[in-house]
């Protein structure tokens, strides 16, 4: 017996199997850049100081693993029921929120630091980029529409629709990343005129700030364009693409930072302070 599918459910099969391809593409990018940098990140893990940013950086580091696991059983595994496939939905949601919230956790703390430890500027910063974020990641699963796959050899389920609750949140995260990223770029250039000519740390972190917040603007503005314009399957893979690249440059950054830091035994420079961005704990601690 031959089954015959119209030309919509077709093109469904389509664009799952695409988007399915992307997933473990982008699952083998992390999963890659985490074997090449696994002796750095051992490294990092032994000598370096312990508190909330090192607790930080091992989150954004070790978590995307749940996220590769989710979404190769949600790949591999066909014939899952709709609840099932609404449950990984939505704990996918809540991985990528956490991944993406101590990613810019990192950054706010430089923020700090680059500002001269003024906590108004670093809230207004923290609260800007953190209401589009938790908005996206609490109204996600109700606005999503998890449907079975038309094509059950294909994909047991699809998100078939974003809501315009998640658009409008991610256009509020592209105003808030535009807005961090001018005020990062005008207080940075006053910070490096000032101490940069003289201080490795200081041009490392100011770097590392320009680049991850006009990268963060750049997938952002790409999952507003691809959630607008192409089926929502697409804007999944897309907010996972933004979430791997965000963990990628916010680990490889914080380590960067910190074997700048070390290497050039600096305790202190200008306004900047080694227990601002890492911990409180001095380097004569720390193995040469």
């Amino acid at each position: 017996m031959v089954l015959l599918f119209d030309q919509a459910d077709v093109s469904i099969g389509i664009t799952l199997q695409q988007t399915d391809y992307a997933f473990i593409a982008i699952s083998c990018l992390w999963v890659y850049d985490f074997a090449l940098t696994l002796d750095k990140d051992a490294a990092f893990i032994l000598y370096a100081p312990w508190g909330i940013p090192k607790l930080t950086y091992l989150t954004c580091r070790y978590l995307p693993f749940a996220l590769v696991v989710t979404d190769m059983f949600r790949i591999l595994q066909l014939g899952l029921s709709l609840k099932s496939c609404t449950t990984l939905f939505a704990l996918n949601s809540y991985i990528r929120g956490i991944v993406l919230f101590c990613a810019e956790s990192l950054f706010m703390r430089r923020i700090w630091a680059v500002t001269g430890r003024r906590w108004l500027i670093t809230c207004c910063n923290a609260v800007l980029f953190l209401v589009p974020l938790v908005v996206t990641v609490t109204l996600s699963d109700s606005s999503s529409s998890i449907m079975q796959s038309p094509l059950p050899k294909v994909a047991s389920c699809y998100d078939s629709k974003q809501s315009r609750i998640i658009i409008v949140a991610y256009v509020l995260l592209v105003i808030a990343e535009i807005e961090i990223l001018s005020f990062i770029l005008y207080h940075s250039w006053n910070f490096y005129r000032e101490h940069g000519n003289d201080a490795p740390l200081v041009r490392v972190l100011v770097k590392h700030n320009v680049f991850y917040f006009a990268c963060g603007l750049l997938s952002s503005t790409t999952v507003v364009v691809v959630v607008l314009t192409l089926p929502a399957s697409y804007g999944d893979v897309t907010s996972i693409l933004q979430v791997a690249i965000h963990g990628i440059l916010a680990t490889r950054m914080h380590r960067e930072l910190y074997n700048t830091a070390h290497h050039t035994e600096e305790t202190s420079t200008g306004n900047l302070s080694l227990p601002l961005v890492f911990a409180p704990a001095s380097l004569e601690m720390q193995p040469v």
